[in-house]
């Protein structure tokens, strides 16, 4: 009974965003006539992958009952580390933007589970830096336009079976997230810390080094966005990424991730950040301030929260009177 209790109120979360989604595109269908088309489909498909690599790298660090509010910087320092790579040894290069982001995440890991510093401190020093670091490099923020912009566009803008090249790398990169989380030992180690920190380092859990993994992961996820923003772009773009930290927080938060840590799914989180690219996409086409999208997500987020309230307050009653049968 226990089990299926808990199993009620761990699902409920994962509710929120496919309603919200499901709500959106209706409400968006009904509203306005370029919305349900094929053309406007493949748009949000092909443009939604920046904020679920972010999302899907905030999620680690979220299910340590941590965060990281400078994956938006990153991404800004890795699409320019991107574009300078790619430039001086070719586009093979390209990669290097993804290896700056992981050193990123490893060091905020590092300061937070070795030195025990607060992930809002860690974060904001790594946040402040590394977009200093992207305007260094930059000379005070300057477009880095990629030499073969050519293959770069045909990776961005050709479709493969109606997607984009990069749509169909970033959904790769997705499914081996959801294979490290579901399948691999290190995903079990970073549920089990999030959930009970006592019982993780009870079995032999080292806290430290699943907290360098969950970030060095959330970083290497800001790494692989900065990828796509340099390949749809043609340029590395070191102001990029403002206010995408909270976007990739909320997007995670409402696709079911706790903010206590020890739950999440990935494709839980790939929903809510399809949820949010379709209310900017709507709003957009239909003339609406964009800034509306930001008062919605706030709505669904103290919405999810409440429903969370809710279940526990309709359990806990349950569960006493089992204990007590």
């Amino acid at each position: 009974m226990t089990g299926a209790l808990s199993r009620l109120s761990t699902s409920g979360r994962f509710l929120v965003a496919p309603v919200c989604l499901t709500v959106a595109i209706l409400a968006f269908g009904a509203a306005v006539p370029e919305f349900p088309t094929i053309a406007n489909a493949g748009n949000v498909l092909a443009q939604m992958w920046v904020l679920t690599l972010l999302a899907v790298g905030q999620m680690f660090a979220l299910l340590t009952r941590g965060f990281d509010i400078s994956v938006g910087a990153v991404a800004a320092l890795s699409s320019t580390v991107a574009a300078l790579a790619a430039n001086h040894w070719g586009l093979p290069a390209l990669p290097l933007g993804a290896l700056a982001g992981l050193v990123c995440g490893g060091l905020n890991g590092l300061m937070i589970g070795s030195l025990g510093i607060q992930p809002i401190v860690a974060t904001l020093g790594m946040f402040v830096g590394a977009r200093g670091l992207a305007l260094l490099i930059t000379d005070g923020g300057q477009v880095v336009p990629l030499s073969q912009s050519g293959i770069a566009a045909a990776l961005a803008y050709n479709s493969l079976a109606g997607i984009p090249p990069i749509a169909w790398m970033a959904l790769a990169v997705v499914v081996a997230a959801a294979w490290v989380l579901n399948r691999s030992v290190l995903g079990r180690r970073i549920v089990m810390l999030g959930s009970n920190p006592d019982a993780a380092w009870l079995v032999g859990i080292h806290p430290w080094r699943v907290h360098l993994a969950a970030y060095g992961l959330c970083g290497l996820f800001a790494g692989f966005a900065g990828l796509l923003i340099t390949i749809r772009a043609g340029s590395g773009l070191p102001t990029e990424g403002t206010g995408m930290e909270l976007q990739a927080i909320a997007a995670a938060v409402i696709g079911g991730t706790a903010l206590t840590g020890g739950v999440g799914r990935v494709s839980g989180v790939v929903v809510g950040a399809a949820f949010i690219q379709v209310l900017f996409t709507g709003l957009n086409l239909s003339g609406i301030s964009p800034f509306l999208a930001g008062v919605a997500v706030g709505v669904v987020i103290i919405g999810s929260g409440l429903l969370e309230y809710a279940l526990r307050r309709f359990l806990s009653p349950l569960e006493q009177n089992r204990r007590m049968a």
